[in-house]
């Protein structure tokens, strides 16, 4: 008896001091970068990329217009960046017209920060404006910036910001509490798993280049992203049709679904559709003739 009670009291003092070692671990300190929730969104000049502009300069802040705008500021080039910035570009642009955003590349040399961007065509290039900055790889000055963080995401209302991401390692799986705020702005769905894979594939890429890219066919993205949003058979069939039925109207869109489907059962999307509703239908198309 004496011998449990000893062990039980030695038990005890381990986890005692355990949990004191892990209160006494000093805390990571929080991460800023750009302008804080409440502070007002100024002048941000950027040179755009892609599109009849390009090689133009524009303020992006005006283009706003003073839309509900989600900004994100890049500092450094890399998949999980880009990846990330076409799921949030992808998705605003489906939005319409009541949601502005755009990308803002941060370099001290922007003429060979273009060129990379112009290289790199399937990992950049989305609808939305893409641009680098004038002001070097700081940014315009007042906006505050880290050059620790590669991914900063603003979201602002009437001007304001109402949300700020400094992202040292962006992933995909940011993409949810980020757009968790934008829908707070702009309405619709926060994106799940199967969405935000399929949100996440190109809709660019180098004439020649033997890699599929999504359509960039905003409406047949939508009708992808309803679909992929379904929670069980009934619903992913109803979503099924209304696909099939926007495909039937043209030989390009039929073409479309068949490498929608392909890229839902394929390679990283795979896992996230292994189980999902929607797996029959992307069976069915990706076998269709």
């Amino acid at each position: 008896m004496k011998l449990a009670h000893s062990l039980l009291w030695l038990a005890a003092c381990v986890c005692v001091g355990a949990y004191s070692a892990l209160a006494e671990q000093p805390r990571e300190p929080a991460v800023f970068s750009g302008p804080q929730a409440g502070e007002r969104l100024r002048s941000f000049e950027a040179v755009l990329v892609y599109g009849e502009r390009a090689g133009k300069t524009v303020d992006v802040i005006q283009l706003s217009q003073n839309r509900p705008t989600m900004l994100i500021v890049v500092n450094g080039s890399n998949r999980p960046a880009a990846r990330l910035s076409r799921i949030l570009m992808n998705f605003a642009e489906m939005r319409g017209a009541k949601l502005f955003a755009a990308v803002v590349y941060l370099d001290g040399d922007q003429s060979a920060a273009t060129e990379q961007l112009q290289r790199a065509v399937s990992w950049w290039k989305v609808a939305g404006p893409v641009g680098v900055s004038v002001d070097g790889a700081d940014g315009p000055g007042g906006y505050g910036f880290n050059r620790n963080v590669n991914v900063t995401v603003l979201v602002a209302s009437e001007g304001r910001v109402t949300a700020n991401f400094a992202l040292k390692q962006p992933s995909e799986t940011d993409a949810p509490k980020i757009l968790k705020q934008v829908v707070s702005l702009v309405g619709g769905r926060v994106p799940g798993a199967a969405e935000t894979t399929w949100l996440s594939f190109p809709t660019a890429k180098p004439a020649g280049a033997k890699y599929r890219s999504a359509s960039a066919d905003v409406e047949f993205r939508s009708l992808m992203c309803d679909l992929l949003a379904a929670r069980d058979a009934d619903s992913a069939a109803r979503a099924a049709r209304s696909i099939e039925a926007y495909a039937a109207k043209q030989d390009r869109r039929r073409d479309a679904l068949k490498n929608a489907a392909n890229m839902m059962l394929e390679g990283r999307a795979r896992p996230v559709t292994r189980q999902h509703p929607a797996r029959r239908h992307l069976a069915r198309w990706k076998q269709a003739k």
